[in-house]
């Protein structure tokens, strides 16, 4: 699953990797779907290789719980209204041992704050880095 896919340069290349038989890919914004779309178009991913692309909002997502093994959500966790609601949303999606990696600008957030919020959640395994200045990554498992 990657939320708050943008253009799809990372979903295509979860789908190409071969190491997921569906990948998820979505985002509020229409006119990213539509980069989105194009791309997946231009190598050959579509719903017949396994290849889904739709709108939806990471606050609400569209998921029977335990249904994802993981999730990508690059540069996205800033631009959400509730960081906390996303996660829980994310967490209930994931089945047990579910991954999710994301990353997030790091202005005027703590690596503890959200470690925190990843933990309240429900994630365990919580790690959070800061490899530059101006940027956070998460890793947990469910």
């Amino acid at each position: 699953m990657d939320m708050g896919c943008g253009d799809g340069f990372m979903a295509n290349k979860l789908a190409l990797s071969g190491c997921f038989e569906r990948v998820m890919a979505f985002d509020v914004d229409w006119y990213e779907l539509e980069l989105a779309r194009k791309s997946a178009e231009k190598m050959g991913l579509g719903p017949d290789r396994g290849f889904y692309l739709f709108r939806a909002d990471v606050q609400y997502l569209p998921f029977q719980e335990g249904s994802i093994d993981f999730a990508w959500w690059g540069m996205g966790l800033h631009m959400v209204q509730d960081a906390g609601v996303s996660l829980a949303a994310v967490h209930a999606a994931l089945r047990p041992g579910g991954k999710l990696l994301a990353t997030t600008i790091a202005a005027g957030r703590k690596i503890e704050d959200l470690t925190a919020l990843a933990e309240q959640a429900g994630f365990a395994e919580v790690r959070v880095e800061q490899p530059r200045p101006t940027l956070l990554v998460l890793r947990c498992v469910k």
